[in-house]
């Protein structure tokens, strides 16, 4: 029997498989039980190297949200950029949050450790006010609403939006369904302030 060829990989290669290693295991068995130790034996490499990486759990995990996080938000803002119509882009967010509470994503596990998500804080905060904006100003002036309607608008469809999401989880409807429903629901919101 011949010895399995380990490959080298590049920093950045280890870096990465570090992560996907991880990704899967939390995903799989949940973030109490993860382990340093048990992620060198599956990514079949020493824990030394592991921790060559990532000095502590810790870290490892703050890593990973500040990918997941970065590579959720470039989608997010390729799929708005693409979008053709306002409408687009009120599906796209909706989508997202489908997407940010659908079985198997983790970044609100990790986003649920306060000690893991402050490293993202600043850049959560940016970009929620970047979003804020960019969604009233749009409302606003696609709907004919004053700012304080459209930021108000704003704010209860991303409450529907999000509760729509929680909720096909827990039912037998077809996520594309209710995403369209709450398209529905939340342009009609935003319609019927218009004639108020």
């Amino acid at each position: 029997m011949s010895a399995k060829q380990r490959t080298r990989l590049s920093p950045a290669a280890r870096t990465d498989q570090l992560l996907n290693v991880a990704k899967k295991m939390i995903v799989s068995d949940g973030l109490q039980s993860f382990r340093m130790e048990s992620l060198a034996r599956m990514a079949e490499v020493s824990s030394p190297l592991v921790y060559n990486y990532f000095s502590s759990r810790q870290a490892l995990l703050r890593a990973l949200l500040e990918r997941e996080y970065r590579e959720s938000s470039n989608a997010l803002f390729y799929e708005v950029v693409n979008a053709t119509s306002f409408e687009d882009v009120i599906r796209v967010f909706i989508a997202s949050n489908f997407e940010h509470h659908a079985p198997g994503n983790i970044l609100p596990v990790l986003l649920s450790q306060p000690d893991i998500a402050d490293t993202i804080s600043e850049m959560r905060s940016e970009q929620r006010k970047r979003t804020a904006t960019y969604l009233v100003e749009n409302s606003a002036k696609t709907y004919k609403l004053s700012i304080e309607q459209a930021q108000l608008a704003i704010t209860m469809s991303s409450g529907a939006s999000i509760a729509a999401a929680e909720w096909v989880v827990m039912s037998s409807l077809e996520k594309s369904q209710a995403i369209d429903m709450a398209l529905s629901y939340i342009k009609a919101g935003m319609s019927g302030l218009a004639t108020e």
